[in-house]
């Protein structure tokens, strides 16, 4: 019983709800911490195409893999395999899912912390055969440009800019803001009342509208770098303004 140093469950296997799971799913508990410990464990088994609809965990998740083949993917990534002995890290919030490969069954361990209210997850729409496929399209966001009340926008122009080596951009604001993300290189950023970044390829960077940006900078002696810009134009206003 519980209080005494040890006790044991005896927990009993149960089908995956169908909210939860497309296909045959089959969930043992393992572990449900009493206060003050949030920790939840549980074995799953999930027949061969069966999966989890797209969920995430407010403290992350860690999958150990048991047993046969599976196929995990997180929101803007591929659908990537897992076999019996690997192990998968999701981050708190990530949005997920994982099951089994078509033609093979898997299990694995599935650990994660609830919240203090007692969410240890929160559950989305189901996973469709496109997606388990791998065959839907992968968006994955960089970032978000809050126009901050500008003007109307009329058009959104797009440049590739390629910066030579050690070149730097100079302190400059841009009226209508610009959202990109870099292609090759490093670049050293940074907005006035801000940190300076290191910008590498794959990263995305926002400047908003009238934000005085202080250094925009190749940080390669040897070699160029380049990155993509999406301007807001209003009118005839220009796409950037020296300081």
């Amino acid at each position: 019983m519980r209080g005494t140093a040890m006790y044991v469950d005896r927990s009993a296997t149960r089908p995956g709800p169908a909210d939860w799971f497309t296909g045959t799913v089959w969930m043992e508990e393992i572990a449900a911490g009493a206060p003050p410990s949030r920790v939840r464990a549980s074995t799953v088994r999930f027949a061969p195409g069966a999966r989890t609809a797209w969920h995430s965990h407010p403290l992350g998740q860690v999958l150990h893999i048991t047993e046969g083949v599976g196929r995990v993917q997180c929101a803007g990534g591929a659908v990537t395999e897992v076999r019996a002995g690997d192990t998968v890290h999701i981050a708190p919030g990530e949005s997920h899912w994982h099951g089994a490969a078509p033609d093979a069954f898997m299990t694995h361990v599935a650990i994660q912390e609830a919240a203090p209210d007692g969410t240890a997850a929160t559950w989305g729409r189901h996973v469709d055969d496109a997606e388990y496929a791998g065959e839907a399209p992968v968006r994955e966001h960089l970032a978000t440009a809050d126009l901050g009340g500008a003007a109307p926008v009329d058009r959104v122009e797009t440049h590739r800019i390629t910066l030579a080596p050690g070149q730097v951009a100079g302190r400059h604001t841009h009226p209508g803001g610009v959202a990109g993300y870099v292609t090759a290189g490093r670049v050293a950023f940074q907005l006035e009342g801000g940190a300076v970044e290191e910008l590498r390829a794959g990263s995305a960077f926002v400047e908003p509208p009238g934000a005085v940006v202080l250094r925009f900078d190749n940080l390669e002696p040897d070699r160029p770098a380049t990155f993509i810009a999406c301007y807001p134009v209003a009118g005839g206003e220009p796409l950037l303004r020296p300081l």
